[in-house]
């Protein structure tokens, strides 16, 4: 049974995760800058990569191909694909459209041995940018995101302090990073406390 997502419209009472950190700041200009990209469609896919007929079938509906290279993304407008592992995907929408996107895509794969599943509820996509930020993910993160080894485009799960995350450079240097909402309190805490030096402010 294929489900449905309901739209975002203004008259819906919706809160994102970090809706009550929205006016935050502790400087005139934070060197280290956060905006929560609220209301975006998330959708968990997994398919064969092998297969032709799905690789097109997600082309078709996202407007954008499937990255089939280990830790690399894909992007078009508002629709991102992250690649998790040889078979899975993270597809990014634009707020509201992540029902019609999953039917689209059933649509196109026809019987096609797939998965499918709406996690919109379950996370949220965040962005650090400033110029502190090369600092700030040196004591946050086990990773090494120096530019050298970690260009725009790339994508890795790993995690920010204790909290697991899927991060992607993008070409402007600015990190995006999907977190589970049940931990946006710990990671904004977090992000508080390691920022105090560099100044934080909330887009």
């Amino acid at each position: 049974m294929t489900s449905l997502s309901t739209n975002v419209s203004a008259g819906d009472m919706m809160e994102s995760p970090l809706h009550h950190h929205a006016d935050h700041t502790n400087a005139t200009a934070g060197g280290i800058v956060m905006a929560e990209d609220k209301f975006r469609g998330h959708l968990n896919l997994r398919g064969n990569p092998e297969d032709n007929a799905f690789t097109s079938a997600v082309e078709s509906v996202l407007g954008v191909a499937l990255p089939l290279k280990a830790n690399t993304s894909a992007r078009n407008g508002d629709s991102v694909v992250y690649w998790l592992c040889p078979n899975e995907w993270l597809l990014i929408v634009a707020s509201g459209t992540q029902g019609q996107v999953e039917v689209d895509l059933r649509l196109a794969m026809g019987d096609q041995h797939i998965a499918i599943t709406d996690v919109s509820s379950g996370q949220t996509l965040v962005n650090l940018s400033g110029s502190g930020l090369a600092q700030l993910l040196q004591k946050s993160t086990v990773y090494d995101c120096h530019a050298s080894n970690f260009p725009a485009g790339k994508v890795v799960q790993t995690t920010f302090a204790k909290t697991g995350t899927t991060m992607c450079k993008l070409e402007n240097g600015s990190m995006d990073l999907v977190i589970r909402r049940s931990f946006s309190d710990y990671f904004f805490l977090w992000l508080q406390d390691a920022s105090e030096e560099y100044g934080l402010r909330v887009a």
